[in-house]
């Protein structure tokens, strides 16, 4: 700073180097505006205002405000506020649960001293820029950037049961410069912070079977699932917190059922069955006599039952026979136990007298009726 000239006695001459060291002290002193201020003079001296363009943000300006815009050439450097991008994680096991991102204008943040100037043109929009993996955390330092085309990134998507996921990209866009008749007009779009919240829907099909999920319809942002319908003998039941899946069977024609129909107290079929599997009717041979049988065995150990059960006989082939004068003529025929001569077939033992050797004798024969 320069320093004012020496104090003069009464007689004492002024010189010229004097008066010039005078001169340069009080250039020196005469106030000027400055960054952020503008300088306003009167009668009783000057005064320091805060233009509401700014460089030095007020406290009560919102997040991501214009505070500053000078021209440059064929365009203009902007400065703005600091604006928080806040990433909420309600249900997540890393902490803190919430965290604050301070976004960045190229290497250096918002919020450093002096502010970074943002370049724009007329015409350009500003937008907050941040990334998220795929289930929403964001992953990069967010970013202001300067484009002059809407940016429209995309959400993120969790891995669902079609093993799909999608890291997401967003913009958000925070204010665009118009031409105001030559001068830049502020169009404002963003001013609070940028809250994000992780917390889509994210599934899984547990155990084997057909899948329930089906899959996430991105133009439409819904996850579709599969309705339970029942088909062929299978009936389906909704409830207020279950799906009931229940048989559903008749015993049809003549003859005795073989589905075990539940029934109520009064012998009615049951509307509402207990839970339990359903109950069928074995067929089997008859315990006495037991000429009548029912096969369904493995060929081998441990081979799987046959597809047919067979109704079968006890085995056994005969017949009875009568030979006279040399033709043969049959009495009665079996196979597997069961009669196989035509017609009704009746035996019977009947006594006649012979003569044997000259001497009558009674003898027992067996005769068809």
């Amino acid at each position: 700073m320069n320093r004012l000239p020496q104090k003069k006695k009464p007689g004492d001459p002024i010189l010229a180097e004097d008066w010039n060291t005078l001169l340069d002290a009080i250039a020196a002193r005469t106030p000027r505006s400055g960054t952020g201020l503008e300088l306003i003079a009167s009668s009783g001296g000057f005064a320091y205002s805060q233009p509401s363009t700014a460089l030095v943000p007020r406290q009560s300006l919102p997040p991501f405000s214009v505070i500053g815009i000078e021209k440059e050439e064929d365009g203009y450097q902007v400065i703005i506020k600091e604006g928080w991008v806040i990433e909420r994680k309600p249900k997540s096991e890393d902490l803190p649960t919430v965290k604050f991102h301070m976004p960045k204008s190229g290497d250096d943040t918002l919020d450093k001293i002096p502010r970074p100037k943002i370049a724009m043109s007329i015409g350009d929009t500003l937008w907050c820029k941040f990334k998220t993996d795929m289930m929403g955390e964001i992953t990069e330092d967010p970013e202001v950037v300067v484009t002059s085309e809407d940016q429209d990134g995309n959400h993120y998507q969790p891995e669902d049961p079609e093993e799909s996921g999608v890291e997401g990209e967003y913009y958000v866009k925070l204010f665009k410069l118009e031409d105001d008749d030559g001068i830049p007009k502020v169009k404002i779009y963003q001013q609070s912070d940028i809250e994000h919240w992780a917390q889509l829907w994210t599934g899984e099909n547990l155990g084997s079977g057909a899948r329930v999920y089906k899959k996430h319809e991105d133009s439409e942002n819904i996850f579709k699932f599969r309705s339970i319908k029942g088909d062929y003998g299978i009936n389906q039941v909704e409830t207020d917190s279950e799906i009931e899946i229940d048989f559903d069977g008749e015993n049809v024609g003549e003859g005795c059922p073989v589905w075990v129909e539940p029934l109520d107290g009064g012998g009615q079929p049951e509307a509402n069955p207990p839970d339990g599997p359903a109950k069928f009717r074995s067929i089997a041979g008859r315990e006495s006599q037991p000429q009548i049988n029912v096969k369904c065995e493995a060929e081998n150990p441990g081979d799987p039952l046959p597809e047919t059960i067979r109704i079968v006989g006890n085995d056994t082939d005969g017949a009875i026979l009568l030979d006279e004068e040399g033709s043969v003529t049959d009495l009665a025929r079996w196979q597997d136990g069961l009669v196989t001569t035509p017609g009704e077939t009746t035996l019977k033992v009947e006594e006649f007298k012979v003569c044997v050797d000259g001497y009558p004798e009674t003898r027992k024969f067996l005769t068809l009726a």
